[in-house]
């Protein structure tokens, strides 16, 4: 397997999914709360916490793969899987040994960083990873229930954003959910527009996800209205000043957002619609950045 082949394997455009919550979660520690460490410790524990989540991320997405051309799901879909397999001839089961050695990462790594922060971060990162795992294996894999945005936003958005911060400060704070909460709703967008533009191939196939029990209009109209609230979000923390007003520089994050639904909205082939993927990543990764960098100024 080449470099580019696994860099399509590894969908890179997904991967705002796992350094995005890292740094929003950090940023809000260190500037909202004391760190038990020092800076540079906590900075070494964050990039271990990276490196675990996107080798989780990259996991989840080869095993997506591998399953999907095992269901057949894969054989005439032009866009939304690399075309390691289906169009590029790499044998499934290579595919498969990488998947094994990007879920053994984290695992590693977790075991190493639980050894030198808390024991309890095991138990988070073992149902992190098990979810990622049954997100697309499995006997019913949750990517193909109504459950799937949610499972990956609790995954990668939510447990990410508790686990970063709990690393910086040693405590569980109940202001971790400010950051925590749009962070997995824009995880679960990322998925909600995957689905999207997989709404008829999804179908064909049997797959009942949350966009397909809604209809694709209903889906569409849901996506927008959970990217403004990620802004109402803001808006009401920075009111109660639990946030500095800096932090409404997240409300950049719409106007990609909001290209994401109209290229939905707006094509039915799937080439054109994969744009959408694009710009909901931009989305998602500005919200983090944004807000991030106005904690740090404010």
């Amino acid at each position: 397997m080449t470099a580019s082949q696994l860099y399509r394997l590894a969908r890179p455009r997904t991967l705002t999914a796992a350094f995005s919550p890292v740094i929003l979660g950090a940023s809000y520690a260190a500037t909202e709360h004391t760190a038990v460490h020092s800076l540079w410790l906590s900075l070494f524990y964050t990039l271990l916490i990276l490196i675990c989540v996107m080798s989780s991320q990259i996991a989840a997405n080869i095993w997506n793969e591998y399953f999907d051309f095992k269901s057949g799901l894969d054989l005439n879909q032009a866009a939304g899987n690399s075309g390691t397999i289906v169009r590029e001839g790499i044998s499934p089961q290579q595919v498969k040994k990488l998947g094994y050695i990007f879920s053994l990462t984290p695992l590693v790594l977790g075991i190493f960083l639980a050894s030198q922060v808390s024991w309890w971060l095991l138990p988070a990162g073992a149902v992190c990873i098990l979810i990622s795992l049954f997100y697309s294996g499995g006997p019913k894999p949750i990517s193909r229930t109504p459950f799937g945005e949610l499972a990956s936003g609790v995954a990668m958005g939510f447990a990410i954003v508790y686990i970063t911060a709990y690393t910086w400060t040693g405590t569980l704070y109940w202001d971790f959910l400010i950051p925590a909460i749009p962070s997995t709703i824009l995880i679960g967008n990322i998925m909600m527009t995957n689905n999207l533009r997989d709404f008829s191939n999804d179908k064909a196939h049997g797959r009942r996800t949350l966009v397909i029990l809604l209809g694709k209009d209903e889906g569409i109209r849901l996506l927008r209205t959970l990217f403004i609230v990620c802004v109402l979000w803001l808006f009401l923390w920075v009111f109660l000043g639990h946030l500095p007003s800096a932090s409404l520089l997240g409300i950049i994050a719409l106007f990609p957002a909001f290209k994401s639904a109209a290229i939905l909205q707006r094509y039915a082939d799937v080439v054109k619609m994969n744009e959408a993927m694009k710009f909901t990543s931009i989305s998602v990764t500005l919200y983090h950045l944004l807000v991030s960098v106005g904690l740090w100024i404010g």
